[in-house]
């Protein structure tokens, strides 16, 4: 139970850059968003209110015979819809005068971009999953003032449970995210790890190590895949952060550890502080990059690969590992075979058993922002339906239907709620059990919006399968990189 809790305790770090699969769908709305009622309250010959009481809910005092309709942009990821699905009926079984037309895709990035260049405050959503092409969009629109406060719903209580505040089944760091644009943009509902995934069956037949504890143990794994005739790691060359993001960023942080000067190094990389890419531990971790592309540790077609074709190498039994995230697993199960039981594993960067190992954590696909310029009741009721995704029954679909950690800390104090949580989960869990297991983000106290850091980016991005592929030493590029990086932090640190 302390391990359960230790990992729903750490989900939400920063992010990241998450993909997902399914087929484009549009939901219309069940009613207008017509009949304007007047609900104002009626003065009865006494002075009180005769009708208040009748005409509003009295859970958050919006008015009841009032239409709305809520427009929403919904990432579907690979986490799927069913949970959102959930989610909305419950909502408007309970609030009947509230609808909902809702665009879901897993291209919403190509939806969005377009919607805020127009400007067209009507046509855009009322809530929806900041998913964006541009790096430091969701920064812009805060900055700008084009997203809603969401502050005030910390102290509301949550879903039936009067005194509970939502404040209080949040984690500090979910928290700290949440502000980390100087006010609270969105809330996280849920969250995600990630590492290597593999199929523990095989590993058995071939007696390949499960659970490596050093950095040579992890080598010789490679090695011995790579001579049993299979792709020891793969990835999607498409969306090649899954790479970096998920096992190879994640060692500077275990070398910090092993160097003794861990809690400097983190102060320093979440207030950029000094060097950001070029410090002797991320180089590090891309020099082993390096020499595990020399070495043909990965694909040599990686750059085509999408993010389910590099998973399905993995279900085929051509590629031992893959790096992705915990939703793997719902992601990929219509096309699982029978008998085939997802791993996981995070890199040990020492040859310390005993080492502290850090594992990729971070916010889900399910925090929606809210679109400033919206009438006051819609966003009332945007704000509403987000503090609803707390209700336990929408947090155990997020368990049993999304393949997802569910937002809330208490949630592991119930073994029910626990046992709906899905096999990749709690193969995660296992892991953590097995090693000193710390979960963290690439989270920083403020963004950067800056051309440069963009530039600096895609520097960054074009790099990792010419790594990866062992074509191109990292080290000149993080260097060009961090100059640009160095100029966007000074343009865009808050002025004190």
């Amino acid at each position: 139970m302390k391990t359960v809790n230790l990992v729903l305790l750490s989900f939400v770090m920063v992010a990241v850059l998450l993909a997902g699969c399914g087929d484009n769908k549009k939901n219309e709305p069940a009613g207008s968003a017509g009949n304007k009622n007047n609900t104002g309250s009626t003065a009865a010959p006494d002075g009180t209110n005769s009708s208040s009481e009748a005409d509003v809910y009295a859970d958050n005092g919006l008015p009841k015979n009032e239409k709305v309709t809520l427009k929403m942009g919904f990432w579907e990821s690979g986490s799927g819809r069913a949970w959102m699905d959930l989610a909305v009926k419950n909502f408007t079984e309970k609030y009947p005068n509230v609808n909902f037309d809702i665009t879901s895709t897993p291209t919403l990035e190509t939806i969005l971009e377009p919607k805020i260049a127009a400007g067209n405050d009507e046509d855009m959503f009322d809530l929806f999953i900041p998913r964006f092409l541009a790096p430091g969009q969701l920064d812009r629109l805060a900055q700008s003032g084009q997203l809603e406060p969401q502050d005030d719903l910390w102290d509301r209580d949550v879903p039936g449970e009067t005194g509970k505040k939502l404040r209080s089944v949040i984690s500090d760091d979910a928290y700290e995210t949440s502000l980390s644009v100087g006010f609270t943009a969105r809330v996280p509902v849920n969250g995600y790890t990630a590492g290597l995934f593999f199929d523990q069956k095989l590993f058995d037949e071939k007696g390949w190590n499960k659970s490596p504890a050093t950095w040579d143990e992890f080598t010789a794994l490679l090695d011995q895949i790579k001579a049993d005739g299979l792709i020891p790691i793969t990835f999607p060359g498409v969306y090649a952060g899954y790479l970096t993001d998920y096992v190879f960023n994640i060692l500077q942080f275990d070398l910090a550890k092993a160097n003794g000067k861990f809690d400097e190094y983190l102060k320093n990389f979440r207030n950029y502080d000094g060097p950001l890419l070029t410090t002797e531990e991320n180089k590090e971790a891309w020099n082993r990059m390096y020499e595990f592309g020399k070495k043909g540790y990965f694909p040599a077609g990686v750059a085509a690969l999408n993010h389910t074709q590099s998973q399905m190498q993995v279900l085929q039994h051509k590629a031992a590992m893959v790096s992705t995230g915990d939703w793997v697993g719902n992601e990929m199960k219509d096309s699982t075979p029978e008998g085939f039981t997802w791993g996981f594993m995070a890199v040990p960067a020492v040859n310390d058993p005993n080492q502290t190992v850090f594992v990729n954590s971070g916010v889900g696909d399910a925090s929606f922002v809210i679109w400033k310029n919206k009438p006051e009741l819609q966003k009332k009721w945007a704000k509403e339906f987000i503090l609803s995704l707390y209700d336990f029954k929408v947090q155990e679909a997020l368990a049993s239907e999304a393949g997802t950690y569910p937002g809330r800390l208490d949630f592991g104090e119930d073994p029910a709620r626990i046992a709906k949580l899905q096999p990749t989960q709690r193969t995660v869990m296992e892991y953590a059990t097995k090693h000193s297991v710390e979960y963290i983000s690439y989270r920083h106290t403020f963004g950067l919006t800056s051309p440069q850091s963009g530039q600096a980016e895609k520097l960054l991005s074009e790099l990792i399968t010419a790594v990866a592929t062992g074509k191109k030493d990292p080290v000149p590029v993080l260097e060009k990189a961090e100059a640009l990086k160095q100029v966007a932090i000074e343009k865009d640190r808050p002025k004190q």
